[in-house]
């Protein structure tokens, strides 16, 4: 696949937390936007 873009494991770590932080808020986001637009929740 040619080389790398960085072989500093401290740039490639960045990057990885980065991509794992963006994929919990949009997690977290999406849980939130159903419990909010919950369709089988019972109303009290």
């Amino acid at each position: 696949m040619g080389h790398p873009v960085t072989t500093n494991p401290f740039i490639i770590m960045l990057i990885n937390m980065t991509i794992v932080f963006a994929v919990l808020m949009g997690l977290s986001a999406m849980i939130r936007l159903i419990h909010i637009a919950d369709p089988t929740k019972e109303s009290k």
